[in-house]
């Protein structure tokens, strides 16, 4: 049974800082120069007269997800439990993968409840390590794919389908695979339906790396153990901060401003996303997602990246610190941590007597301080902070849409369709050409 929990802090999911840049950056003088704008874009995204704004279902999550599918997943979950399936197979790529493994890494700090093994590369190494690692074994497999014909996912999904053949015999598979899905039509569909595999549908209205919060993310949370409805509580909570386009009020509408002014009317090229925690990686792959895949098209649009600090401080500190000033800074912190361990110390001779008593935490924390003011006062690099009160599936559901609501924005304000990747196609063409696909 999942309880839904209400938090002290609901009034404030999230926290965006903007002190950190130069003056004439400063809140005020960007909200001048973009009100107006963001204002008539986001009454065409209302009154669906922007470009691709056919995609924008993931506005209304509690309607794509209702209690009737959670009730289905969760259903199919417990069998899985009940049958004892220790290891699932996750058969995506692009967004049917990174907002999965973000979640589960931010929320449960990679302690799922099954093993999840994440097949979104078809590397013939890589694959033969799951396979040896998968043999005899008994698992699930969920495969995600809009169409069932993107070239990855179809061969991972026959070669993980005939090894679980293998293991517990073809009439056996039928209860351990679930196809997600078009609800309609597609290659994968018709299949699915013809060997009458579970299916949970992919809308029509909602393309992949903004589809987090449908079937293809939340049937595989619930599995780690993640609570569906703290996290559409939290994605909700977003839907109802997010819906003015005041940007003294819509954070993720000023970010996507700020964005704009760095990269055209500063001309910076690059923006670093920053996180100090290592189950916030796959967060910070999300975001490159979002952001590189919605707005790098018609050969403009900020390079997406992403470090984790305080790790690669000792490989980039040097460049970020003094080198080209071509980049900007957006750094998501999470204050309270899960964990901590304090230091006892009760010698010096390691010369850190200074630090007993202190946490990790504490010290993390310091450093995140210390970087931040050395790169914006001596490094002058242009910083805005993200800063969420925790790591749970309530935060973890309002960043997700925050995020794709600044990724939608920051690609209206650059005139392009946030929710097309034309520029995919090309090497999908030349890929099919050369293997003889006819």
């Amino acid at each position: 049974m999942y309880i839904i929990h209400t938090y002290k802090n609901d009034t404030k999911m999230l926290d965006f800082d903007t002190s950190y840049v130069n003056r004439k950056a400063n809140k005020s003088n960007i909200i001048k120069k973009y009100q107006k704008i963001v204002t008539n874009i986001h009454r065409k995204i209302n009154n669906k007269t922007a470009l691709g704004c056919e995609m924008t279902g993931w506005l209304k999550p509690n309607e794509v997800v209702n209690q009737k599918l959670i009730s289905a997943m969760i259903k199919k979950a417990k069998q899985w439990e009940n049958s004892n399936i220790k290891h699932v197979v996750i058969i995506g790529i692009g967004g049917s993968y990174v907002g999965i493994k973000a979640a589960i890494d931010m929320v449960l700090d990679n302690d799922s409840k099954m093993k999840m093994h994440f097949i979104s590369n078809i590397h013939p190494n890589f694959i033969s390590q799951k396979v040896k690692e998968l043999t005899k074994q008994k698992f699930a497999i969920i495969v995600i794919s809009k169409s069932g014909t993107t070239l990855e996912p179809a061969v991972a999904f026959r070669i993980f389908r005939k090894l679980l053949e293998e293991n517990i015999g073809s009439e056996q598979t039928v209860k351990f695979i679930v196809a997600i899905t078009d609800s309609k039509k597609g290659t994968l569909h018709n299949y699915a339906q013809a060997k009458g595999y579970t299916m949970f549908p992919i809308p029509d209205d909602i393309g992949g790396r903004y589809s987090t919060l449908t079937a293809v993310g939340v049937f595989p949370m619930i599995l780690a153990g993640i609570n569906p409805i703290k996290l559409f509580k939290g994605a909700t909570k977003a839907i109802d901060d997010l819906s003015s386009s005041n940007l003294k009020i819509n954070s993720a509408f000023l970010y996507a401003a700020y964005r704009h002014y760095f990269h055209v009317v500063k001309k910076f090229q690059i923006e670093n996303f920053i996180v100090y925690d290592p189950t916030l990686l796959m967060v910070g792959s999300q975001w490159q997602q979002l952001f590189g895949e919605s707005e790098g098209k018609q050969k403009h649009a900020m390079y997406p990246t992403y470090s984790l600090f305080t790790t690669d401080l000792h490989a980039l500190g040097q460049y970020l610190q003094d080198g080209s000033r071509n980049f900007i800074e957006t750094t998501l912190f999470v204050e309270n941590s899960k964990n901590d361990i304090k230091l006892k110390i009760d010698d010096n001779n390691d010369g850190l007597k200074y630090l007993n008593q202190k946490t990790l935490d504490f010290i993390n924390k310091q450093a995140f301080e210390g970087t931040i003011a050395a790169h914006s006062e001596d490094g002058k690099v242009n910083n805005l902070l993200i800063t969420l009160s925790k790591g749970d599936e309530y935060h973890y559901g309002y960043l997700f849409i925050w995020l794709a609501h600044a990724a939608m924005m920051s690609a209206y304000l650059l005139k392009v369709n946030p929710f097309d990747q034309p520029g995919v196609e090309s090497y999908k063409k030349n890929m099919f050409r050369l293997l003889g696909r006819k």
